[in-house]
């Protein structure tokens, strides 16, 4: 069958639903004819799609769910309403938009640019969208794969801690293809404003909700997350609370979650647990603003999001095997002038692994690798080397005595890590900088209006612009990775730029820490992704002779240190030691680098009549 014919079939498949749906449950003689025809229609498209992969895997099994709906509703015609509103036509639609997208978008790289700006100009004008009117405020998603039991103890945990009595919240639970119970579960419960969506086959990554959700705002609840107190009324006064907020995530135990978005419990990660888990939340969960934490990306193991952005900005199908997907929405939203909020002062209980873990298991092999990739050809860019942030820099930012409207300029912030933690170091003290961006690297341009005042293009540190004097200069990459020609002529240039009392904090790579050199002996090269055909230069910057010449410099030398070591460097370097002596003692430098991954240098200008600041180490 041509792409042409399936492409009407799955049309007129629409037109049929519609239909149905504006009949609003009344079987007229028309509608046996319709059923019948979408099922002839989804035996075909099955047919079609046998053995396919990818987006066609996906509609190859909504066939086959719509055939098993069908055969729902012939079992028990009261179901008529539902299977022909949350099931058929949902199905349809889903199947229509993975068909266009497999056929007309993804084949041809012009077609899949093309598409993302697309979607992308639409993310940017939601910004100036008139207020639409929405049935619901919320719409909860409670997504389940088996693991009744854990099903069991999130939706008990919804009810108990959300309140539907208001009428403006709607609950949608969603079956994928569990074989344990979870079904009947479902249709049992009693709440006010519930739909239940069933897929008899499991479909990895379903987004068919997309079509069914009624709410302002969206939260993707897994069933192996648990409700706490005031957890939703948090979220929504969260999203109310500004302009551009485009989603929102609380934070969790931190053994389930990556990304620092975790804190540490002392009760187990057991049903045993959770009665003192509640107990932690309902002291913890206490309204405080200043807690939460602009962030370049989050990981939503529970998010609320915009429902205009959900349905717009959907899982791309590009990443087919469950990886990067969350990495893929936070570009499009931080690229679209988005922002991501963690709200630290919302605890909620995550399991970790048990709704997208079980369907994983039929994923053979890391995906990790081949989904990195994708989202570098997508987005030209890293998606781990493009973070623009460091570990233990909130120790630096303590050499600095933070006031009310100074000026930040962060120097190639990338996706903003450090400048968010320098943002949210700000509003945790009440205060609120004016953000300036110098961007090195024009194709990380697209990534500073979440955050940033304004942004400045330059080619080199010279470029800079003097727009008045900052208290705070900072850089979301190492100093080795900015464009020198001179190291000592750009601090300098850098240093004029600060105000009295300001700092230049920079990060600097130690090059002959034991993580590098594990890393040249091993690969050859430097710890730097790559794309396939790509070689990458780089340059290495001494600590031992920048240092040497800071102390002797007139201004530059009041400067402090802090050293960043891990636990991987400190045994690597162990390791390391007898190839470095070779016979050799190694000298007491070469033993204080080894297990040193990389180091904040921290420059002064003194305030105004105060020349006496020294160097100094920590």
């Amino acid at each position: 069958m041509k792409q042409e014919q399936v492409a009407e079939l799955l049309s007129v498949s629409v037109e049929g639903m519609d239909y149905l749906v504006r009949q609003e449950g009344v079987r007229d003689g028309a509608a046996a004819d319709i059923l019948a025809m979408l099922h002839r229609i989804a035996e075909r498209v099955e047919e079609e799609t046998n053995g396919a992969e990818g987006l066609f895997r996906q509609i190859h099994l909504y066939a086959k769910n719509i055939q098993a709906s069908l055969e729902d509703l012939n079992r028990n015609p009261n179901l008529y309403g539902r299977v022909v509103g949350m099931e058929l036509r949902p199905f349809v639609l889903e199947m229509q938009r993975l068909w266009e997208l497999g056929t007309l978008v993804l084949p041809s790289e012009e077609s899949r640019v093309a598409h993302r700006a697309h979607i992308m100009e639409a993310a940017v004008s939601l910004h100036h969208a008139p207020p639409q009117n929405y049935r619901y405020d919320v719409s909860i998603l409670l997504l389940a794969y088996n693991k009744l039991e854990y099903t069991r103890c999130a939706l008990e945990s919804i009810l108990t801690h959300t309140n539907f009595a208001r009428g403006n919240i709607e609950l949608i639970l969603l079956n994928n293809g569990s074989d344990d119970g979870t079904r009947e579960y479902f249709e049992g419960v009693q709440c006010p404003h519930k739909r239940v969506m069933n897929l008899r086959h499991n479909i990895l990554g379903t987004c068919t909700y997309i079509h069914v959700m009624q709410g302002k705002y969206f939260v993707v609840f897994s069933n192996d997350v648990v409700a706490t107190s005031h957890w939703l009324d948090h979220l929504l006064v969260c999203m109310e609370s500004g302009d551009g907020i485009g989603t929102a995530v609380p934070i969790c135990n931190e053994e389930s979650i990556s990304n620092a978005q975790g804190i540490p419990v002392l009760y187990p990660n057991t049903f045993d647990g959770m009665t003192a888990m509640q107990s932690f939340a309902a002291e913890h969960n206490q309204m405080n603003p200043a807690l939460w934490e602009e962030r370049s990306q989050l990981m939503p193991f529970l998010h609320i999001v915009r429902g205009d952005l959900m349905r717009l900005c959907v899982a791309d199908p590009v990443f087919t095997r469950a990886e990067f997907v969350d990495d893929d929405f936070s570009t499009l939203l931080r690229r679209t002038g988005w922002r991501q909020l963690l709200l630290k002062d919302t605890f909620m209980h995550h399991f970790g692994g048990v709704t997208l873990g079980e369907g994983r298991k039929k994923d053979a092999g890391n995906a990790l690798d081949a989904m990195r990739r994708v989202y570098y050809e997508k987005w030209g860019v890293d998606a781990w080397d493009s973070r623009g942030g460091f570990m233990g820099v909130e120790n630096a930012w303590r050499w600095h005595v933070f006031h009310e409207n100074e000026r930040v300029l962060i120097l190639e912030p990338r996706f903003g890590d450090l400048a968010c933690c320098l943002f949210n170091t700000y509003r945790r003290r009440g205060y609120t900088p004016r953000m300036t961006a110098a961007v090195f690297d024009e194709r990380y341009l697209p990534d500073t209006g979440y955050l940033f005042d304004e942004t400045v293009a330059v080619q080199h540190i010279e470029d800079i612009p003097p727009q008045g004097q900052y208290d705070i200069i900072s850089a979301g990459c190492y100093l080795d990775e900015l464009p020198l020609d001179d190291v000592i002529a750009a601090l300098e240039h850098l240093y004029m730029l600060l105000a009295p009392g300001g700092m230049l904090l920079l990060p600097v790579r130690n090059p002959t820490g034991s993580y590098e050199l594990d890393h040249l002996i091993r690969e050859g090269g430097r710890d730097v992704y790559v794309g396939m055909g790509e070689v990458k230069p780089y340059v290495s910057i001494s600590p031992r002779q920048l240092f040497a010449v800071l102390q002797g410099h007139s201004f530059l030398k009041n400067y402090r240190l802090h050293c960043i070591s891990f636990e991987s460097d400190l045994s690597l370097a162990e390791e390391l030691k007898p190839v470095l002596q070779n016979g050799m003692q190694t000298s007491s430098e070469v033993e204080w680098s080894l297990p040193i991954r990389m180091l904040y240098l921290g420059i002064f200008c003194p305030e105004q009549g105060d020349g006496n600041l020294q160097q100094s180490g920590e």
